[in-house]
């Protein structure tokens, strides 16, 4: 996919990148990701384009799976807050049903085209800021429109696929709580949490910090008793994949 844009596209290797497109991306995946899109050469190797895309779709998907609303507004927000306090003095079994009735009734306030119809927009302008901060010299609206016209199938798909799931996870299991697991860009990389996407030879050592997450994982999260010592069970059933920040040793600056 990302291979497919660079292609497309003359990429320049020095000078101003798009102000309001670094500052998107910075805030989405941190400076050091903006720092290697900036630095580095895209047009013969396009793998740091591709995995910040990759990133974007995990936070996209991370936020439709866990959405009570598929809106994003200020009820998605109250519906959070409500839910937590409602774990911390409930029974799983009383939380879970609270939940699953919730978010049922909520979904029904929202067509799912019109969702994704707002969503697109979004994404398809944080791809497009990638883009611009690796060096693509073609004019905002321009690749806007070639990014929306090439991916926008992709985009449809994999967000009906975060609804099916975003379904599972908030409405049909009731007995724990199934959460996406990310890790954040900075972190330090343990074998035991996340799985390192791109290892080449020997597995990353202690001190390796975390580029950004390529791959939801999954979390498991179990109310066992509302009080005493052992009141919560948590378990990683997958763990979330990541690009280290070794990955950019090879590439071209």
């Amino acid at each position: 996919m990302a291979e497919s844009m660079v292609d497309a596209f003359s990429f320049e290797s020095s000078g101003a990148r798009d102000e309001n497109a670094c500052a998107v991306v910075t805030r989405l995946f941190g400076q050091t990701l903006t720092h290697y899109l900036v630095t580095k050469k895209h047009k013969d190797d396009p793998l740091l384009i591709q995995i910040t895309f990759q990133s974007c779709f995990v936070q996209i998907l991370e936020f439709v799976i866990c959405s009570w609303t598929l809106s994003g507004d200020d009820a998605s927000g109250i519906f959070t807050s409500t839910y937590e306090r409602i774990r911390r003095g409930e029974a799983q079994a009383i939380s879970g049903r609270w939940r699953a009735l919730t978010s049922a009734y909520a979904h029904n306030n929202y067509e799912e085209s019109q969702v994704i119809a707002a969503v697109t927009p979004h994404l398809v302008g944080r791809l497009s800021s990638i883009m611009l901060v690796a060096g693509c010299s073609a004019a905002p609206d321009v690749l806007h429109a070639s990014v929306e016209k090439k991916l926008s199938d992709r985009i449809v798909l994999l967000f009906k696929l975060a609804t099916q799931l975003n379904k599972i996870v908030m409405e049909e299991i009731t007995s724990a709580d199934l959460k996406p697991s990310t890790v954040p860009g900075g972190f330090a990389y343990s074998a035991e949490e996340m799985e390192d996407a791109y290892v080449d030879g020997d597995p990353a050592t202690g001190g390796v910090r975390v580029l950004c997450t390529t791959d939801l994982g999954l979390s498991r999260i179990t109310r066992l008793a509302t009080s005493g010592d052992k009141q919560w069970d948590i378990k990683l059933l997958l763990k979330p994949k990541v690009a280290l920040e070794t990955v950019v040793n090879s590439m071209d600056e």
